[in-house]
Formats: C-alpha cells, sequence, structure tokens
C-alpha cells in the first residue's frame, strides 16, 4: 500500500498460511538465479519446513555452528517481495566475514526503494537492541548493493577474498552506524 507516495510494507516472520505468496516469490526469484549470481534461492520442497526453520533460528540449536537469526518477509498487498534477515551473534566468525544483515528484492519490485526500506528496517531492529553498528557484506561485484550500503551511510571496511561455502569470493564488507549511541 501507498501512504502519501510512501510503499508501506507489512514485515513479519511466515506462517503456514503464506505458502501461495512464498511460492510465487520463489519462483520469481529463481528465474532471477539463473541470470543473477548474486540470487541465493533454492527450490525447497517442503514448505513447512521453511515455517519452521523461522520459528526456531531465534533459538540456538545444540550442535549449532551459525549465528541465531530472524528471517522477516516483506509482504506488499498480501505479496511476498523480499526479505531481510538479522543474525544476532555480533561476535560470531561468520558475521564477522559474511555480515549481520542478508536481504533479497524480488526482481519485479526492484528499483523502487525496497531495499532501503529493508535495511532501514533491520537497523531498527538492532538499534532496539543497542547495538551501536552492524556490518553488511556484499559481493565486490554486486554494484547495486555496494551503492545502496555507500548511499546509506556504509563504511568500507575491506574488500577481501572469503571462503564462502567451499567457494573463493570476492566480498565487500561495511560497518553501518544504526543510530543507537554508544
Amino acid at each position: 500500500m501507498k501512504n502519501g507516495g510512501v510503499i508501506i510494507l507489512n514485515f513479519r516472520k511466515i506462517t503456514s498460511a503464506d505458502e501461495e505468496a512464498y511460492r510465487e516469490f520463489e519462483a520469481a526469484m529463481l528465474e532471477d538465479k539463473k541470470v543473477n549470481p548474486h540470487v541465493e534461492l533454492e527450490y525447497v520442497e517442503d514448505f513447512e519446513e521453511i515455517v519452521a526453520r523461522n520459528t526456531q533460528s531465534e533459538i540456538q540449536q545444540e550442535g549449532q555452528t551459525w549465528s541465531t537469526f530472524t528471517k522477516y518477509y516483506a509482504f506488499l498487498n498480501e505479496k511476498i517481495v523480499g526479505f531481510v534477515i538479522c543474525f544476532w551473534e555480533m561476535d560470531h566468525p561468520d558475521c564477522q566475514i559474511l555480515g549481520h544483515v542478508g536481504y533479497m528484492v524480488a526482481p519485479a519490485f526492484r528499483r523502487q526503494g525496497l531495499a532501503t526500506a529493508f535495511v532501514n528496517f533491520a537497523q531498527d531492529r538492532y538499534r532496539e537492541k543497542g547495538i551501536p553498528s552492524i556490518l553488511l557484506a556484499t559481493d565486490q561485484d554486486n554494484l547495486a548493493s555496494r551503492g545502496l550500503i555507500e548511499k546509506m551511510g556504509g563504511q568500507l571496511m575491506a574488500l577481501e577474498e572469503i571462503d564462502y561455502q567451499g567457494q573463493k569470493r570476492q566480498s565487500a564488507r561495511y560497518r553501518l552506524d544504526t543510530g543507537e549511541n554508544l
């Protein structure tokens, strides 16, 4: 919905009732993945598994090696237009390399300011927890994401080669203030 020219997004966790919206989003992202190397989404056979994982993601499970996180889906008129993930273990080694925030916008909704809204939403969540700054990382050649982070005041911390899921990647890592005073 628009409110005075501003798009109003509903950010929330996904539920069992969202399968149709999720499948539409998933299909669009998987089609985009064929030409866009920055899309990191896989087809999921069992939708209820996504719902369960999303529910349990904030609780450290026995044997878990990754950071706890919350994945917020962004809805616009009952359609999923993307998501933002907030990783909560600020000093976790993966977060120090891959960042504290991940986001993805569906192709049909890009270039409309939604990624900015996603990162603003994430900043608000961290600020609520009293966290003064977060790390965001992207591929060095993902100029759209880098431009967004820089436009939002992100400070480049490193251009580096990292090992990501068994592959060498060229990463750009930024620090972004949340607005929370130290």
